[in-house]
């Protein structure tokens, strides 16, 4: 009104109050910044609750990287309060991009199943799933970076957080959170993934594959018989549901014996030929041999740390092929882990 120009008001009814609603269209300012100068990537995460950031240079490589928690979003005591929250970190965000230079890149995301009582998802997942607010934030961070001129990318989601646990993890001393936020970065800048030489020997290597077949098999006739014996009707749901997932994975398993498009892998996700070599590495990988389907840290410290992980990701397996078992976390050793099934971005 003060500036004399149009507006358009509605009256709404709600629970016995009329509120008035005013809207009016705003000139957004030309794009000033964009992907051309790089690109400040997100990955939303609901286990840590926060969000991955990484600035990656127009040659991509990374320039920093940050974290930002979304715990005062959750404690938030109200919704009002709640968006308020949102807000405040999409300004913090694209303040970011700003005072780097850079564009905004973030996964395209769609409908993630947050589950229901009774489906064997598990009460820790169901609560992280329902509090994971990425679409309301992801919202306000495009509508607030367009208002500012910045530019503001989507990219596929898929595979990112495998390949950056993969390949950027152990590389660059990153968490799996940070690692994936900088390949959805690369990707936004058009950049392809190649599988790294070790990676790729082990989609051809006969006694690999070989040992994470059995595993699987030895997992699934475990399963099965835990199931057959469980009368608790919640706990057979969750055993049925583990058990489709570890058929799933022995299913993804033929793609590490280097079949038609098994060793090729880009950003895209799913190579021309329709097999997923970056997930039957991460299916072969993690939970036959480290015993955990998501592992936390990945870097090289971590490495020394546990050499468990050393001849997986640094491409030494041939000293574990004499074995008759995988090295420790593999095998027999693996053979209470569970499937923990994370929410999160890129799968």
């Amino acid at each position: 009104m003060y500036a004399q120009e149009p507006y358009n008001v509605e009256l709404v009814l709600r629970e016995g109050r009329v509120y008035a609603v005013f809207s009016w269209e705003e000139e957004l300012p030309p794009i000033s910044l964009t992907q051309e100068g790089g690109v400040l990537a997100l990955d939303v995460n609901a286990d840590p609750y926060g969000l991955a950031l990484a600035v990656v240079n127009p040659d991509g490589s990374l320039r920093r990287h940050l974290t930002l928690s979304l715990e005062g979003v959750d404690q938030a005591p109200n919704r009002g309060a709640k968006e308020i929250a949102l807000w405040r970190m999409a300004h913090q965000i694209v303040s970011l991009a700003q005072e780097e230079g850079v564009a905004i890149a973030t996964e395209r995301l769609k409908h993630l199943p947050k589950g229901r009582r009774g489906d064997g998802s598990g009460r820790r997942f169901r609560r992280q799933a329902h509090r994971f607010a990425y679409r309301s934030l992801l919202g306000k961070v495009h509508a607030l970076a367009r208002k500012r001129g910045i530019q503001s990318l989507e990219v596929n989601p898929q595979d990112t957080s495998t390949i950056g646990m993969l390949k950027y993890a152990p590389l660059l001393s990153l968490s799996k959170d940070v690692a994936a936020a900088y390949v959805i970065g690369r990707r936004a800048l058009g950049f392809k993934e190649e599988i790294p030489k070790p990676l790729k020997a082990l989609l051809q290597d006969p006694s690999f594959h070989d040992r994470t077949r059995r595993f699987y098999e030895g997992r699934i006739a475990q399963l099965k018989e835990r199931h057959r014996e469980e009368e608790n009707p919640y706990l057979r749901r969750k055993l049925r549901r583990e058990l489709a997932q570890m058929r799933k994975a022995l299913a993804t398993l033929p793609s590490l014996q280097g079949g038609p498009g098994g060793p090729a892998g880009s950003t895209a996700g799913r190579n021309p030929q329709g097999i997923h070599a970056w997930r039957a590495l991460r299916v072969g990988l993690f939970l036959p041999l480290l015993g955990r389907k998501v592992p936390r840290d990945l870097s090289p410290r971590k490495i020394r740390a546990t050499p468990v992980t050393k001849p997986i990701l640094l491409g030494s397996w041939e000293g574990w092929k004499r074995g008759l078992d995988p090295h420790p976390g593999g095998g027999s050793a693996a053979a209470g882990a569970h499937l923990r099934v994370g929410v999160g971005s890129g799968g």
